[in-house]
């Protein structure tokens, strides 16, 4: 399959007056009865609206302390073909955009919500799709590779933010920073179907041996990036958007998994023989074979480096990305000696 760094998924937000509230949800309920279509009540305060949902674009609002929201949560190409695209991703070209912005308008424009301008970019979900013959050996390779320094694994279902305790599953890998508004996810898109109880055979068809990354960008991130305060929507901001995934991806993919290609601990061993001696293969070979036996590249590093230099360190983790050997080993059990790494699973240059 071709690979193309795209976007899933962005989230429109509008702030209102709190007054506005319950005229505003009276306008969705009867949106709701007039379309058949459901709505859930997540709390006194926060409702989610769904007769737009086969078209890509579900409808929250929520009421704050002293002001309202009105959410769009947004499937690009659910709303490009105005139909539920569960696997494929939006295709970044004009064309596409121009029918995008449309559907856009006219969905609102039935809502009686006003013009697209008036909301604000609140997340993006920069996305990347990639075929693989054993996705969740990735995942399993990510969890190796342990959490990298200023990130937290989580997966907080159904984005309840209460919840505490982490729930961690096979077939995908999670990370929120620390103090960012930014998150990763890794995961195998065929397994995360099988809990999408809407899902159709022929998305299962579509998903087999699909491995997917999302970097996730709250408003302060894009900002940030971006360099820019206004976030107001517009086509021409979208498509910036857009433009950059490549380099988001890539960034989030050297910030959160070490690069090189991944090989059984005998196949490891073999290839820095090959390399001669050197100060800076023995630490390799240190790194490898603490990270095997801890379980975690990322806390085998810290307690390795936390006796070298920063010069030491540097020369380190130059030496590591020029050898191509990646610190996290397959598995005894796995049949295969070598698996490339994520970075050129997903068209990223290492």
């Amino acid at each position: 399959m071709d690979i193309y760094h795209s976007i899933h998924t962005i989230t429109l937000q509008r702030k209102i007056p709190l007054e506005e509230v319950s005229s505003y949800r009276s306008l969705l309920y009867g949106l709701s009865d007039r379309y058949g279509t459901g709505s859930y009540r997540k709390s006194e305060n926060e409702y989610y609206f769904y007769m737009y949902a086969p078209q890509g674009v579900m409808i929250s609002l929520r009421a704050a302390r002293n002001c309202g929201f009105i959410k769009l949560t947004i499937n690009l190409n659910s709303l490009l073909y105005m139909e539920i695209q569960r696997v494929a991703l939006f295709s970044p070209c004009r064309d596409y955009m121009r029918t995008l912005d449309c559907n856009l308008r006219d969905i609102l424009r039935d809502a009686q919500l006003g013009t697209p301008e008036t909301f604000m970019f609140a997340r993006v979900d920069f996305s990347v799709n990639a075929q693989t013959p054993d996705p969740l050996a990735y995942i399993a390779l990510a969890h190796r590779g342990g959490v990298p320094n200023g990130f937290k694994q989580t997966y907080l279902r159904f984005d309840n933010k209460k919840r505490n305790k982490p729930i961690h599953y096979a077939y995908s890998y999670d990370l929120k920073h620390s103090t960012e508004d930014y998150a990763v996810s890794l995961y195998s898109k065929a397994d995360q179907l099988r809990d999408d109880y809407n899902a159709q055979f022929t998305d299962y068809q579509d998903a087999q041996g699909m491995l997917r990354f999302e970097a996730k960008y709250g408003a302060a991130m894009l900002q940030k990036y971006f360099g820019i305060t206004n976030l107001n929507y517009s086509p021409e901001l979208l498509h910036r958007f857009l433009q950059e995934s490549p380099c988001i991806l890539c960034k989030a993919m050297q910030d959160c998994f070490p690069a090189g290609t991944y090989y059984s601990l005998a196949a490891v061993q073999e290839q820095l023989a090959q390399a001669g001696k050197s100060v800076q293969r023995k630490r390799l070979g240190t790194w490898i074979a603490q990270t095997s036996r801890m379980g975690s590249a990322c806390k085998a590093r810290r307690a390795l480096c936390a006796e070298l230099s920063g010069s030491q360190y540097d020369a380190l983790m130059k030496y590591q990305r020029a050898s191509g050997i990646n610190p996290v080993t397959i598995g005894r059990k796995w049949k295969q000696r070598a698996l490339p790494s994520l970075q050129s699973v997903f068209g990223f240059d290492e």
